[in-house]
């Protein structure tokens, strides 16, 4: 049962906060005046039309009593005509005419005052009669039988058994519903505008992009995370510098005393020890550079809007230039707000991996509603389902396929997750439909 009202609630409730935010003023709203209407039409509505009623009901059965009792034509006359103060209108017709005109009152909905009137005349008036129903004309008739020739025709209008404070009431009530929800709707928009522009500003943040327009403002609770966000974002850019400059402090230490060594190795003499040496000293240096790469990779580049088909054909050329086997494959041409250097840098990452330890690779550029997904596939021997989210770690390396003999240092993957993090993008890995890695980059448009 919990789990029954737990799916019935996700799909009833809208998504937004200003939906939910205008049900929760809107709706008390309509049931406070759906209460009112009813206790009004339930009480008031019934206790006036059944007074209108009950006073029509004595004019006719007084008028019929009255022609009844005429003796001459003259006397009918003189009836028939002081009954249009009564706001009816009176007639004499003959009982045959009259059967074919009249029916009885059946079907006759509930809410009818023709129900009304024929329970008042059933019970006071003292003769045959029915009533006929005129909603077209929003007038009804009533037949009563004065003897076994004579009929009596009174026509009546709707509005004259219907109260105009209904009418009044009801338009008030409908009225002031939809001032107090415009109301609703102008205040919740301007209180949920702020809270929607946080949002904006926190997913702009994590896709690398300038926030110098966001201004705090709204209630005071959004204030408040306003503010924070500011001080996150403040402390996540100290703390990216300060690990930029700390790694370059690093470098800068340790190439000195490398510097150095590799001088006194170039001064000894050839032998298998000194070569070993030198390569020791060789990855050293280039793990010491990727790391520096890697601790730059957020960096502080300004974002652009970037063609990534140019982007991505340049990354494909530089490697056909190496004498990678590689065949691209551009859907589309989209624009991207994107940090330029890092993000081609990522990419190339990627390619040069696949490039490394594949014969054939393959680079597709697909455009989705609300990403940008860039595709590399390799045939070669690709990475086991266990350690795909291992390869992401800094510095390392699969022991069999990519060891160091191959010149990795273990930061590609890295740099390049890191990268497109950055952008509030997506990476992962997959089975190539060609058998080796499929490595997926999911951008947000």
């Amino acid at each position: 049962m919990p789990q029954t009202w737990k799916i019935l609630k996700s799909k009833i409730l809208p998504r937004s906060l200003y939906a939910r935010s205008l049900m929760i003023i809107v709706v008390p709203i309509l049931l406070m005046q759906t209460l009112v209407a009813y206790i009004f039409i339930e009480r008031n509505w019934e206790r006036m039309s059944d007074k209108l009623v009950y006073v029509l009901a004595s004019e006719i059965k007084m008028v019929t009593e009255q022609i009844r009792e005429a003796g001459t034509p003259e006397e009918v006359k003189r009836i028939t005509a002081q009954a249009v103060h009564l706001d009816l209108e009176i007639t004499l017709v003959d009982k045959k005419k009259a059967a074919r005109r009249a029916r009885l009152s059946e079907g006759i909905t509930w809410y009818s005052v023709e129900v009304k009137l024929e329970h008042f005349l059933r019970r006071d008036l003292n003769a045959p009669f029915t009533i006929v129903d005129n909603p077209d004309e929003r007038q009804f008739e009533v037949y009563v039988q004065v003897d076994n020739h004579r009929v009596i025709r009174f026509v009546a209008y709707n509005s004259r058994l219907i109260d105009p404070s209904t009418y009044i009431f009801l338009l008030w009530l409908v009225g002031s519903s939809i001032v107090l929800m415009l109301v609703a709707v102008l205040f919740m928009r301007n209180q949920i505008r702020p809270i929607h522009r946080l949002a904006l500003a926190a997913e702009r943040l994590g896709k690398g992009q300038d926030l110098a327009d966001f201004k705090i403002e709204g209630a005071r609770e959004v204030r408040q995370a306003g503010r924070a966000f500011l001080d996150m974002r403040d402390r996540i850019r100290r703390q990216i510098d300060q690990r930029t400059a700390m790694l370059a402090g690093v470098s800068h230490d340790l190439r000195t005393p490398l510097t150095r060594m590799k001088l006194q190795l170039a001064m000894l003499k050839k032998s298998p020890e000194n070569d070993n040496l030198r390569q020791d000293l060789e990855e050293m240096e280039k793990m010491l550079e990727g790391y520096l790469t890697f601790a730059r990779g957020e960096g502080n580049e300004p974002t652009e809007l970037v063609d990534m088909k140019v982007v991505l054909e340049r990354i494909v050329s530089n490697a056909r230039r190496q004498g990678c086997a590689i065949e691209a494959a551009f859907a589309s041409e989209p624009q991207l707000r994107v940090r330029p250097m890092a993000i081609e840098r990522a990419i190339a990452n990627i390619v040069s991996n696949a490039c490394k330890y594949a014969k054939h690779v393959w680079v597709t550029l697909q455009t989705q509603p609300e990403a940008v997904e860039i595709l590399v596939e390799d045939d070669g021997p690709g990475i086991p389902p266990d350690q795909r989210e291992e390869v992401f770690k800094p510095f390392y390396r699969l022991e069999k396929s990519r060891n160091q003999k191959t010149g990795g240092t273990g930061l590609g993957l890295s740099i390049a997750q890191d990268i497109v993090h950055g952008h509030g993008g997506e990476i992962f890995l997959e089975e190539s439909q060609h058998g080796g890695l499929k490595v997926a980059v999911r951008l947000p448009v």
